[in-house]
């Protein structure tokens, strides 16, 4: 499928199942991050970043909660991607590092296009295959990371956090496979 087509598919999915998740009293969404949040190894950037996306305000379950987790990672491959794209061809850089960001853009654009197809994997239930592409798009990263390897980049930062990330959200959609919300 091509990216485009993949985003409107995923949009109008998310649009159409996301609103009776998305449908919680406002006292409960603290107890509910920490709840899903205390099933992943990162805690406090999971709490950090679930409290701070509206979504995750009003998600009434661990579902939800999952479905904002791995967007968050999808879209911090994006964003990661455009940060390599501002400074791959930067003069000043050696042509090894050019190449290893290169490459790296490469990996989170797959890395990306993983994560999206886990949140249609999440509606769909299918949670094996969830994990499947969760998985790829942290080996993707750990790709990245061995193509830059020896050299003083950001980059090795930013996979760190993209990993954590992908953790998180991979353990909290593991904990809606156990317990089935």
């Amino acid at each position: 499928m091509k990216p485009f087509t993949t985003f409107v598919f995923l949009f109008t999915l998310c649009v159409a199942v996301l609103p009776p998740l998305i449908v919680a009293h406002p006292t409960n969404v603290t107890k509910l991050i920490r709840q899903a949040c205390a099933h992943t190894a990162h805690k406090a950037l999971c709490v950090d970043t679930l409290a701070a996306d509206p979504i995750s305000q009003g998600a009434a379950n661990k579902t939800g909660l999952a479905l904002v987790a791995l967007r968050v990672a999808s879209q911090n491959a994006s964003d990661i991607t455009e940060l390599i794209k501002a400074s791959v061809n930067d003069p000043s850089l050696a042509p090894a590092v050019q190449q290893g960001l290169s490459d790296c853009m490469d990996n989170y654009v797959d890395a990306a296009q993983q994560l999206d197809d886990s949140l249609a994997a999440l509606l769909a239930g299918a949670h094996d295959d969830l994990s499947i592409w969760v998985n790829v798009a942290i080996a993707d990263s750990d790709s990245c990371e061995k193509s830059i390897q020896g050299f003083k980049t950001e980059m090795s930062k930013e996979n760190v956090k993209f990993r954590m990330l992908c953790e998180n959200a991979l353990a909290i959609a593991k904990a809606v496979a156990v317990a089935g919300n």
